[in-house]
């Protein structure tokens, strides 16, 4: 079993919400006028966020089940509660960045979803790559545990 089911979590993460990050520019506010290297940095920096709240949820998920395995047994209900708690972050984060904190602002085409009043994109964000980014981690770590040596019996 891998020592640290962790790291190819983070690792999967970073790859896939940066390329959300990216491609999520034409729905904030003064990023496509923005030069490119701001926008890098900028979408490199939310998605430093981005693996650290996906962290914390495998983290609650891990004690949930009071096993940091979980993911690699393909546990449904520790999936869940990474979900959940990832969407509730992001939807107070977003919340508190377009709101109190003046964080940013979305651009006229961003959809809102009603009564939360945040983004519908990081929203969709955490439903779409959660998933994506636990299958991939999974079989990244299958393909370890495969590779290891057979024990004599």
């Amino acid at each position: 079993m891998p020592r640290f089911p962790e790291l190819p979590l983070a690792g999967f993460g970073f790859l896939t919400h940066f390329l959300w990050e990216m491609l999520q520019v034409p729905w904030y506010s003064g990023m496509a006028e923005a030069s490119h290297a701001s926008v890098v940095w900028l979408c490199t920096r939310a998605t430093g966020g981005d693996v650290v709240i996906l962290l914390i949820s495998f983290w609650l998920a891990s004690v949930t089940c009071s096993n940091r395995q979980w993911l690699l047994r393909g546990d449904r209900k520790p999936a869940v509660v990474l979900i959940i708690t990832a969407l509730v972050v992001t939807v107070v984060l977003e919340w508190l960045a377009i709101g109190p904190l003046e964080r940013w602002t979305y651009a006229d085409s961003m959809p809102i979803i009603p009564m939360l009043d945040v983004g519908l994109t990081p929203v969709f964000q955490w439903l779409l790559l959660s998933p994506v980014i636990m299958w991939l981690a999974r079989r990244h770590m299958l393909g370890y545990t495969a590779l290891l040596p057979c024990k004599p019996s």
